[in-house]
């Protein structure tokens, strides 16, 4: 077993009349993980599947799977948390160039994911279970 720290920091003066200053850190023990880069051609009508949840254990209430997605090209992508393969995106994160995700995942429904317009874009992603 593994431990993981996983660490948000927002801060931020001049947007409010108060500072914002918050910090989170949530430990996590993990047996598995790591982090690979994968590219995708895929489009809204041929969503394909990033994470298939038959590979990940499902979550308990001791323990959980997170999963970190970053759109390392530069087309905006879309993901589905929901294993959306329909041309619905009311349930969809989408991630510009550059952005970034980290949440937890109940690992019962596929993630697929799509790029916004035609062409090849990367994505860099990991699970820690």
């Amino acid at each position: 077993m593994a431990t993981i720290n996983l660490t948000s920091t927002i801060n931020s003066t001049g947007l409010t009349s108060d500072s914002i200053a918050v910090n989170v850190l949530k430990s996590a023990t993990v047996t598995t993980g790591g982090i690979s880069r994968t590219s995708t051609t895929a489009v809204q009508a041929s969503k394909e599947t990033l994470l298939a949840h038959a590979s990940y254990p499902n979550p308990t209430a001791t323990s959980s799977v997170y999963v970190y997605v970053k759109n390392a090209g530069s087309i905006t992508i879309r993901l589905s948390v929901l294993g959306n393969t329909g041309n619905d995106t009311e349930d969809e994160i989408s991630l510009a160039a550059g952005a970034w995700t980290l949440f937890p995942w109940q690992s019962t429904t596929n993630i697929t994911v799509y790029q916004t317009s035609a062409g090849t874009t990367l994505i860099e992603h990991g699970v820690f279970a």
